[in-house]
């Protein structure tokens, strides 16, 4: 340890910037749990009498030996003892990771822990800028705002210091007094200490002139103006991390030599606004009202999004102005997950609450599917014994685009409430069915026309009954007619006869020839008799013997 633990006075400022040259790594391992541990080793207990702080810089992993096994148990050793007695002490651990190999999740995970801050840096000039932060931070100064690179300064400010960002070295800053008088680095008053070096300037005024003191330099947002003064604005700190959707109530009040002003024409002149800066955008800013006790309030948190957000507070009692800045990190309190496949019967929500940011215990759940007509299912919303809501929407009787509306409610770890809606895709329901139609009426039947009256001597005499056939002989008829088979019948009566013919024909032309029989003898009508009553003609051609042979059926003869 270089400089031993002390009352951060002046003799003691001269002494830290004395051996500050001496700071270097010439060891070969990193041993973060020794440094921690020899930082703190009185912290005991917390106490309200002072601010305990701790900047750590590192540039690689917990490195203590090379066993590895040694080196696991170190770091497991810095996050469940070391860290969690530092918070209990009251202190805060700021970490900045000087390179992409240092253990960054050990880093962000001793900040998260004891509300402290976490940076990273990747060159020397992020580096100043991060330890601008790493001083508002730790000291919380009384500041005054820098307007266009003008400032004021009235009488009870016992000193200023500015710090002023210049990146070229041949624009020398210089700095511009109430009543006109001018000076830089190689000729600044008896009252004012310049400290310069790479890429900045530390200028101290003791005991300052009052009125609009003005910068000539390169106007950059990181420039600021510190006082010391018995007049003085006190805030309410703002956590380092914030969830969205959370609200935090923020008052303000002014000492002068450490007691509460609460002098009405004081305060009735003192005008008190808020405003964020976010990407480098500030938002406009926001009155904050008088309670009549002095204090002014706001609750801060509308509007707030993802990301690092720098809350500044102003006040102006026309006399004097003062300025306080705070940064905070603005982080999602829960995560979401939905598993909505296409073949999935039931959506199911997942939601995780961030232990960093969100009370254990404290969480809670309203859900809701809403379609286009606004009608609503509840989702019920059940804790698993890991810690984690799980919700099932059920798809069944489900019609159309469904939206869900899942509202997380709990308790930061700064013991404000929040409410998170996270942002959930619609899912779809059974399609829509369209309505049967309606069957068509059956058509009435058309009225049958009565038949018209006949005349006499239109009546044509009926005809005289035919005689009624002979019975035939009692046969056994099938149930129903089958056309099919009476074709078959008669297609096959006339086949009959062809072939009956057919034999005769070639048992005549036998017989002719062994009888000497002539063809003219033969009573071929007896033989068609016989064959079924066709008749049957036999045609001998005259230029040869050939005959030919024609069937009539008794139908064709009709």
């Amino acid at each position: 340890m270089l400089v031993p633990l002390g009352v951060i006075n002046d003799s003691w400022k001269k002494r830290a910037r004395s051996i500050s040259e001496r700071i270097s790594s010439p060891g070969q391992f990193t041993n973060i749990e020794d440094v921690l541990t020899r930082a703190t080793a009185d912290w005991d207990k917390d106490t309200d009498q002072y601010r305990r702080n701790i900047i750590l810089l590192t540039d690689g992993m917990v490195d203590v030996s090379k066993n590895k096994r040694e080196n696991a148990d170190s770091r497991q050793r810095i996050l469940a003892e070391i860290g969690p007695r530092i918070k209990v002490a009251g202190g805060k651990i700021h970490t900045i990771a000087l390179s992409e190999r240092a253990d960054h999740e050990l880093m962000s995970a001793l900040s998260n822990m004891t509300d402290g801050w976490y940076e990273q840096v990747n060159n020397a000039d992020e580096l100043q800028r991060v330890f601008l932060r790493m001083f508002e931070k730790v000291s919380k100064p009384d500041s005054v705002p820098l307007v266009g690179n003008k400032f004021q300064l009235d009488e009870s400010i016992e000193e200023a210091t500015l710090l002023v960002f210049n990146k070229d070295p041949r624009k020398p800053t210089r700095v511009t007094t109430p009543s006109g008088a001018s000076f830089d680095a190689n000729n600044p008053p008896t009252n004012v200490d310049w400290h310069r070096d790479e890429g900045y300037d530390l200028i101290t005024i003791s005991r300052p002139e009052t009125g609009e003191w003005s910068i000539v330099a390169a106007m950059d947002p990181d420039n600021r103006v510190t006082v010391v003064t018995d007049l003085k604005m006190i805030t309410t700190d703002v956590p380092n991390r914030m969830a969205i959707g959370e609200f935090i109530p923020v008052e303000v009040y002014f000492t002068e030599k450490g007691e509460a002003v609460a002098d009405p024409q004081f305060l009735d002149v003192v005008q008190v606004s808020t405003s964020q800066i976010f990407k480098g955008e500030a938002t406009e800013a926001r009155p904050l009202h008088s309670q009549g006790d002095g204090k002014f309030s706001v609750n801060l948190g509308e509007g707030l999004s993802k990301g690092k957000v720098e809350l500044v507070i102003n006040a102006d009692g026309k006399t004097f102005v003062r300025q306080r800045r705070q940064a905070t990190q603005i982080v999602q309190p829960v995560k979401l997950t939905v598993d909505d496949s296409d073949a999935a019967t039931a959506a199911v929500y997942l939601v995780y609450l961030e232990p960093e940011v969100v009370e254990e215990g404290s969480g809670s759940i309203d859900a809701w599917l809403e379609d286009e007509n606004g009608k609503r299912r509840h989702i019920e919303f059940t804790l698993t014994p890991d810690g984690i809501f799980e919700g099932v929407a059920d798809k069944e009787g489900l019609v159309g685009r469904q939206v869900p509306v899942i509202n997380v409610s709990g308790k930061t770890l700064s013991g404000n409430n929040f409410t998170f809606k996270p942002e959930a895709a619609a899912i779809k329901g059974l399609p829509e069915k369209e309505p049967e139609p309606e069957p068509e009426p059956e058509p009435e039947p058309e009225p049958i026309p009565e038949p018209k009256p006949v005349e006499a001597s239109q009546v044509e005499p009926e005809p005289a009954p035919e005689a009624e056939p002979e019975p035939m002989p009692d046969t056994e008829e099938p149930e129903e007619t089958d056309m099919l088979t009476i074709a078959l019948v008669i297609g096959g009566g006339n086949l009959l006869l062809i072939l009956i013919g057919g034999g005769l024909w070639w048992f005549m032309r036998k017989r002719a020839a062994e009888d000497d029989v002539l063809l003219d003898d033969v009573d071929l009508d007896d033989v068609a008799a016989d064959a079924g009553g066709d008749e049957t003609m036999v045609v001998e051609n005259a230029d040869s013997e050939l005959e030919e042979t024609v069937d009539i059926s008794a139908e064709d003869k009709k």
